[in-house]
């Protein structure tokens, strides 16, 4: 009689490699909805500039009243020495002196002027940001 030699199965299970695939898949996607956005949320008012113009700074202003230096949460009463800090150490250049303010629609106008008052006070330059259309 012939005798059968014994050869290692060279198969493997797939399966298991896709259920891995499938449960790191489904991982990535929750944890994915976990991660917080950095920027503000506002509504900015439309506009009809199609050119953006940049500044070395920034102040947003929500609907909520809530006011941010540079993307940083600040009181309102503490604008004035930011805007004197940067102003002061800015050279005589209009693009440096600029300072965007962002102000959510339903803001009151108050408050924009307040802010702009401040930038002009100090001779600095007010950069309105819109939406476009």
């Amino acid at each position: 009689m012939f005798k059968r030699r014994l050869t290692p199965a060279a198969d493997f299970s797939v399966a298991s490699l896709a259920d891995m695939v499938f449960l790191l898949l489904i991982y990535f996607m929750v944890t994915s909805s976990f991660v917080s956005q950095a920027g503000i949320q506002i509504v900015l008012p439309q506009g009809t500039s199609t050119q953006p113009s940049p500044a070395p700074h920034s102040i947003t202003i929500t609907a909520k009243g809530e006011w941010y230096w540079d993307n940083r949460r600040i009181r309102k009463e503490h604008l004035e020495g930011y805007i004197r800090a940067a102003l002061s150490t800015a050279s005589a250049d209009p693009a440096a002196r600029a300072i965007t303010v962002r102000a959510d629609r339903s803001v009151v106008l108050e408050e924009v002027a307040y802010a702009i008052s401040l930038i002009a006070q100090y001779r600095g330059t007010v950069v309105l940001a819109t939406r476009r259309p």
